[in-house]
């Protein structure tokens, strides 16, 4: 084999075959009123049978999450001081209750929450959960 094939063998094994099979999912957070990204609010995710953590979402509304190896495949997600545009009523205080939504099924066909709270939709993308908030009223933050 000449240097120059040896060259381009070696990119193309580099580019076609990357050294870690990192999977990520983006979890992106929209008015259920208005469908505007909702950033910069912290929100608690559960992955797999790992325990809750406390993230933040970035300007954009999104949180880029890695999955490696987890078990079992779902996902948690629970927003801590925003109503859960799942559900009509408030569900056990701050953020509702925690769903559970299939890692496999995000990463294949994407997933969109349920928008109770006004009109906003959009398509599911794979690789992305999107779920509808909305600030809570001020009766809501009294009962808190």
């Amino acid at each position: 084999m000449k240097p120059f094939q040896i060259a381009l063998s070696f990119l193309l094994i580099t580019i076609l075959c990357p050294a870690q099979n990192t999977q990520s999912i983006v979890i992106r957070f929209l008015n259920g009123k208005n469908g505007k990204p909702i950033g910069d609010k912290q929100v608690t995710i559960g992955l797999g049978k790992s325990g809750a953590v406390a993230r933040d979402a970035d300007s954009k509304g999104e949180i880029v999450l890695d999955i490696p190896n987890v078990e079992p495949r779902e996902l948690r997600v629970r927003p801590d001081d925003y109503f859960d545009c799942r559900f009509k009523h408030d569900q056990m205080g701050p953020g509702g209750l925690e769903l559970k939504y299939s890692l496999d099924e995000i990463i294949s066909k994407g997933v969109v929450g349920n928008n109770l709270c006004g009109k906003a939709h959009v398509l599911p993308t794979p690789g992305v959960l999107t779920l509808y908030l909305r600030p809570r009223t001020f009766m809501e933050l009294w009962k808190l």
